[in-house]
């Protein structure tokens, strides 16, 4: 009896592991049909996805036409979205909305239009204009007006050292160096008052920058940050400058002992001219006999900037015989200076008006007594007309007190910068 149980016992054993033999291979089969009905039902998705796609694509290239204009000279917005198909009126409600961002009379020939209409209609669906390199406008309707967004690409601080050895001209050996010219003229600018770039360069000086750049998501340069950081090694002396602003929040250029680079007056006025012409006597070119020259003479292309040599008021300003066209600037008690031949006036340029140092005041031309495009430049001391070009000039501020402790911090903070990026 007790051996039948035992057979009984193991008989029901087998039949359960049999049982859920079964069981386990019918689920797995099970699961298996389910994947591969799965994934036969991701392919048809794709499939029917990617068609769907194509026949939007399509659709959308079907319903609408883009048109990407560039800025001609002289051209306008009216003419521009009028080649573009848009109506009076259509013309009138956005030039309404893009008044609030831009001179309309003005328009930037770097500027680019992207517009989308609809090809039925020929109604504009959406107007993409890039202010420039960072900044473009979407203009598009809303409610069935048409509203503007301003769109402001994200950019990155990165500073950069740059440094190089002048072996003929400071924009040749920038170049070189593949350093932007703008932050190249700013850099000249920062030196205007110590360092004449066209005269008192010579073969083996020694320039280092370090400044600000901007860069977009893909590294590339979107624009020039200030520059914190500048050295020369001109002519056997050495200048270095640290960029600081004071507590009323002016920025400028200190040596190390805290001294501005900043004098009361410009060495020269105007960046890439040729000394034509000295202080002192010379024989006149138009009236052909030894007269007193008493100003510096400084060659130009015709619309060069010309930039005020210091701060001051505009004390006189328009045609003035032989000068031809003429701007006097008074600084204090002591210092004017005067512009002549020029060819027209900056902005803003009228008796009475305030100027900053090294702000654009007109542009170089043959105006007046003159045979060929040049800035006349006249330094006057107590009404008397002296030489520019040898004339000792009182140097600008000293940082003291709180401003002189910020500095030294400020300023091994930049040396400390700069010894990272030299490593």
């Amino acid at each position: 009896m007790v051996q039948n149980l035992k057979n009984r016992n193991v008989k029901f054993i087998i039949s359960g592991l049999v049982l859920l033999i079964i069981t386990a291979f019918f689920f797995l089969n099970q699961n298996f049909y389910k994947k591969n009905k799965i994934e036969k039902n991701y392919s048809e998705f794709k499939t029917e996805f990617s068609n769907i796609h194509s026949l939007l694509t399509n659709k959308f290239e079907n319903q609408f036409n883009k048109v990407t204009s560039s800025v001609k000279k002289g051209q306008s917005l009216n003419s521009i979205l009028t080649d573009a198909g848009a109506s009076q009126q259509e013309i009138f409600e956005i030039s309404k909305v893009l008044k609030k961002f831009i001179n309309l009379k003005t328009i930037n020939t770097n500027q680019v239009f992207e517009i989308l209409t609809h090809k039925d209609t020929g109604e504009i669906i959406r107007l993409t204009i890039n202010l420039d390199n960072i900044n473009s406008l979407h203009v598009f309707k809303k409610n069935k007006e048409f509203v503007a967004n301003k769109i402001e690409k994200v950019l990155y601080k990165k500073t950069t050292l740059a440094e190089g050895m002048i072996n003929s001209s400071m924009y040749q050996a920038a170049e070189k160096e593949k350093i932007d010219p703008e932050v190249i003229v700013n850099f000249a600018g920062i030196f205007g008052f110590e360092i004449d770039f066209q005269r008192d360069i010579r073969r083996g000086d020694i320039f280092q920058i370090v400044y600000d750049k901007y860069v977009d998501d893909d590294g590339e340069l979107q624009k020039n940050g200030d520059i914190i950081y500048a050295y020369m090694k001109n002519n056997g002396r050495e200048i270095a400058l640290y960029r600081f602003v004071d507590q009323k929040g002016i920025p400028g250029y200190y040596r190390t002992n805290g001294k501005s680079i900043e004098k009361a007056l410009m060495k020269t006025p105007i960046n890439g001219a040729r000394l034509s012409s000295t202080f002192g006597m010379r024989k006149h070119p138009i009236l052909g006999y030894n007269k007193m020259h008493r100003g510096t003479d400084f060659a130009a292309l015709t619309g060069t900037p010309i930039m005020a040599s210091g701060s001051g008021i505009i004390e006189q300003v328009g045609w003035n015989g032989a000068y031809g066209k003429y701007i006097r600037i008074k600084h204090n008690s002591k210092y004017k200076t005067a512009y002549a031949h020029l060819n027209g006036y900056a902005r803003g340029i009228k008796k009475g008006a305030k100027v900053r140092q090294g702000q654009i005041i007109g542009y170089v031309g043959s105006t007046g007594r003159s045979t060929g495009p040049h800035l006349h430049y006249e330094v006057l001391v107590n009404g008397k007309r002296m030489n520019s070009q040898r004339l000792k000039l009182p140097s600008g501020r000293t940082l003291r007190g709180e401003d002189r402790e910020k500095f030294e911090i400020s300023r091994i903070k930049i040396d400390v910068m700069r010894s990272n990026l030299i490593n």
